[in-house]
């Protein structure tokens, strides 16, 4: 475990990822706040214990704000575009550059090489839209965070369901086209091409249109988070694509 822990060291202290999952953090966080300023302007602040004080039509208005943070356009093409860079620097750079033939030499085998770096990959795509949206959600309603989780309580577990089957998704879509392709740049374009696809033929049935249109609907009586399609596009098409990853890394060496 010693020398999967140092791997694993090497791949999240990597300097180049660590700076783009910061500006990622803080483009993220500006986008969602952008969602929040016009209510947070408008509500004013509440005192007291009983979450009646707490007008009902300002409790919905905080609740769909919170929301619409989630489903911005403009926060997944940018979250989007960060785990695509993520996943070409994860997979591919180290090929790039050279580093991949020391890396390679070390007594690790490639399916352990594969999951540290898809572990590492996963948390820094997480981490880089559910970190600001706490920061965003909490420090923009301080005044009532301790009613934060009843006002939420309608939407929020089904939202970040659907937030991390679309991450999952995009993640294994980079992992899969940076490791097929012949060099970081080539990689980027692909997976680029492959995801924004739908959204430019106007297809919703596919991710990312999918699960930004479900996060919407969050909340709705007759919205169903496990869907067959949030499931299929969520869960099935990730593990294919993992696994479709797992054997290209184990067939090719490291050029």
């Amino acid at each position: 475990m010693g020398r999967l822990y140092t791997l694993f060291r090497w791949e999240m202290n990597d300097l180049i990822k660590v700076v783009l999952l910061f500006f990622g953090i803080m483009l993220v966080g500006m986008s969602m706040k952008q969602e929040l300023m016009g209510v947070s302007n408008s509500m004013g602040f509440i005192s007291g214990t009983d979450l009646q004080l707490f007008e009902a039509s300002q409790a919905r208005r905080v609740s769909t704000s919170i929301q619409g943070m989630l489903s911005l356009e403009d926060v997944w093409t940018l979250a989007g575009f960060l785990i695509l860079l993520l996943g070409a620097l994860t997979f591919r750079y180290d090929r790039d550059s050279g580093v991949a033939k020391s890396v390679y030499a070390l007594p690790y085998s490639n399916d352990e090489i594969f999951g540290i770096k898809l572990i590492s990959l996963l948390i820094y795509g997480f981490l880089m839209l559910l970190l600001p949206f706490a920061y965003v959600a909490i420090t923009t309603y301080a005044s009532i965070a301790g009613y934060l989780p009843e006002i939420t309580s309608r939407f929020l577990s089904d939202a970040l369901l659907l937030v991390a089957f679309l991450v999952l998704y995009l993640i294994a879509a980079a992992t899969l086209v940076s490791l097929a392709s012949p060099n970081a740049f080539l990689a980027f374009m692909a997976g680029f091409a492959v995801i924004y696809a739908p959204k430019i033929l106007g297809n919703s049935s596919m991710p990312p249109a999918l699960f930004i249109n479900a996060l919407n609907r969050c909340g709705n009586t007759d919205f169903n988070v496990f869907k067959a399609a949030y499931l299929e596009w969520g869960i099935v098409v990730p593990i294919v694509l993992f696994l479709l990853s797992w054997v290209l890394i184990r067939r090719r060496d490291v050029v």
